[in-house]
């Protein structure tokens, strides 16, 4: 592809993207997936394992399935440190052809290093002394497994560029306070803790906060993304009732969003479970600023009566129907919420990942349901 092509492509699915964000209509329905699998699409051969194995022929072929479909406008997700990638949570990394078969997907194994007394470490000395205690001395990563390979993300970052692709993800900000220590605690632990010491937890997660809003400054100050992540699970009414909710996880999560939106980017919330009873504390953001990502199992329905004249929505085909159902079971899902949640606001995509067991005739589905053929 020549470079002014992919330029212009470049634009065009930039504007694409752009217009769905603002609950403009685009030309369009705007494609956006991702996932494990692709790498199988570029060579039916390939197992995960290749990921950590040979990690350049692995981008290869995750481009060359890209090429094979030229309707998806994104890039994928570049820059992946599979063999670490656990240390986000605070938790160990189970991968392919290692610790598992060839063709498993990789694993979080959470074992909750940090300690109740570790609380008072956060109030005398700052987040960041804890968490190389805990990522260093008591889970054993090393520095230089932590450190990205900026090398190999910009030649990606490059590369997808020339090809006319958009990085829909500029950005992803570390766990926000609750996702953090639940994962550096442990769920069941971190649950105990809200109710047997709420203040002291409460007090942590501020000066966590504090941190970690000097990160967000910092990032979108220096590449200015698109779109900032935010990821989120377990604080969902599955998780919370409304006012534990309101007390340890909205606050922190409305905060980081808003300075997102005040430093000019767009805040994309990735939301996995059901937030179904959650979805109304979203309506307190400005129209057109954010993107709720959901993962399949909020009501995709209940988020367009809620948020539609609001905020940009994304989804959502189910990774099980994605496994396990048919071409057509997938393209007639996909068609329903391309004409029911869009044409405006809308990004088609998978219910979070692709999962990599999803055959490539239910990925031409979904696209051939989003362009309308």
């Amino acid at each position: 592809m020549s470079e002014k092509r992919g330029q212009e492509l470049y634009n065009e699915r930039l504007e694409r993207i752009k217009k769905a964000i603002a609950l403009e209509k685009p030309d369009r329905t705007p494609i956006n997936l991702d996932g494990p699998g692709f790498i199988k699409y570029g060579d039916p051969s390939a197992v995960l394992a290749d990921y950590i194995r040979k990690p350049e022929w692995a981008s290869d072929m995750v481009l060359k399935a890209r090429e094979m479909m030229p309707e998806i406008d994104t890039a994928p997700m570049g820059g992946m440190n599979y063999g670490s990638m656990g240390a986000m949570w605070y938790s160990r990394t189970r991968l392919p052809g290692r610790e598992l078969q060839e063709d498993a997907l990789w694993q979080i194994e959470e074992v909750g290093p940090m300690t109740e007394a570790d609380y008072d470490t956060i109030l005398q000395k700052g987040w960041k002394s804890l968490s190389d205690e805990l990522l260093f001395n008591r889970l054993g990563y090393t520095p230089e497994q932590l450190a990205p390979d900026t090398e190999a993300m910009q030649a990606m970052a490059k590369r997808t560029m020339d090809m006319g692709l958009v990085a829909v993800i500029g950005a992803m900000l570390p766990l926000l306070p609750f996702e953090l220590l639940s994962s550096a605690r442990s769920v069941s632990k971190f649950y105990k803790d809200l109710y047997r010491m709420p203040d002291k937890v409460k007090a942590a997660m501020d000066v966590v906060m504090d941190e970690i809003m000097e990160n967000i400054k910092n990032t979108i100050r220096t590449a200015r993304p698109l779109t900032v992540f935010i990821g989120g699970q377990r604080a969902t009414g599955e998780f919370l009732n409304l006012k534990m909710f309101e007390k340890f996880y909205w606050p922190y999560n409305k905060r980081a969003a808003e300075t997102i939106i005040e430093e000019g980017s767009i805040t994309w919330f990735h939301c996995d479970s059901n937030w179904d009873a959650n979805i109304p504390y979203f309506t307190e953001f400005p129209k057109g600023k954010c993107v709720f990502d959901p993962d399949g199992l909020t009501n995709i329905f209940k988020l367009k009566e809620i948020l539609g004249d609001r905020m940009c929505i994304t989804g959502d085909v189910h990774p099980s129907l994605l496994a396990i159902g048919t071409p057509d079971e997938v393209y007639k899902y996909a068609r329903r919420i391309t004409e029911e949640i869009g044409p405006k606001g809308f990004i088609m995509d998978s219910g979070c990942s692709v999962p990599p067991n999803a055959p490539l005739e239910n990925i031409k589905a979904i696209i051939a349901a989003a362009t309308g053929k």
